[in-house]
């Protein structure tokens, strides 16, 4: 988190590691989850999922990964998004692994909001718009997926 916060991504403040005690403190956050935000329609859903796109894509393109992205793993504060759950979080430069957070992030989309088919659409689109290896990762996006289908 103290990483993906140095390059400007949202995240809680953490106040203390108790290694001693396996705790950490942090900031806590208030506000709607994205799932509730997009749900409730509070937010436009295009603007929220490009905005989605250039978060994971500046994690991305500094080799952190965060492991869980899913709509519930983010909350909406002061029209910002910060992310939470690093816990399957990890710093990698490995294709597979970015190509593995964008599928998931891409299934929880599907799955949480089969109402908004677009919302990955418009992921892409931001993820594009930061990330210069974008068609790499989107390509093994696809491989990954390609993995799981029987013909």
């Amino acid at each position: 988190m103290t990483e993906a916060r140095k390059i400007g991504v949202t995240v809680p403040l953490i106040f203390d590691v108790d290694i001693r005690n396996n705790r950490i403190v942090m900031e806590y956050i208030e506000g709607p989850t994205i799932k509730d935000a997009l749900q409730q329609r509070i937010v436009n859903p295009i603007e929220i999922a490009q905005e989605i796109g250039r978060i994971v894509a500046r994690l991305h393109s500094n080799d952190i990964m965060h492991g869980d992205l899913t709509t519930s793993n983010m909350i909406l504060k002061n029209s910002f998004i910060y992310l939470i759950d690093f816990s399957l979080g990890e710093k990698t430069s490995s294709f597979e692994n970015k190509g593995v957070d964008l599928h998931l992030l891409k299934e929880a989309l599907t799955s949480a909001h089969s109402d908004m088919p677009k919302l990955f659409k418009q992921v892409i689109t931001g993820y594009k718009e930061v990330y210069a290896d974008a068609d790499s990762i989107l390509m093994k996006v696809e491989d990954i997926e390609s993995r799981g289908r029987y013909t």
